[in-house]
């Protein structure tokens, strides 16, 4: 009981730290944008507010402008969260496909490592 305990606290723990680096790595970059590349900055600003502009037009008359005033409001933050949203999904991207390509070099070399029995004609 103790071991699985154990186990499942470990998963937190990398689960936060995960967390802890992917909101970092994105201040960091907006940091970096800031002194840097303020055109990428205005580039996301200008790409969300238009994908928030166009959801909140799919929705009826009241709620769409009343979601859009709020999104609206909350700028920045919601900015920062889609940054962070989507640079989580692509770091996830790239470890799954390292994995997938680890787990296959490892299942070849295992089985190349074996002796190799030829068969031989009868003489």
């Amino acid at each position: 009981m103790l071991r699985g305990s154990w186990d499942s606290a470990k998963a937190r723990v990398r689960n936060h730290v995960f967390r802890i680096w992917t909101a970092c790595a994105i201040l960091a970059g907006y940091a970096y944008g800031w002194l840097y590349v303020p055109e990428l900055l205005t580039w996301w600003k200008r790409t969300t507010t238009s994908i928030i502009e166009a959801g909140c037009g799919l929705l009826p008359y009241p709620w769409g402008d009343r979601i859009e005033a709020t999104l609206g409001n909350f700028g920045l933050w919601v900015q920062i969260t889609l940054a962070i949203v989507v640079f989580r999904i692509l770091v996830w991207l790239v470890m799954a496909g390292t994995r997938q390509v680890w787990s296959a070099r490892t299942r070849g070399s295992r089985r190349s490592t074996g002796p190799r029995r030829v068969a031989r004609d009868d003489q």
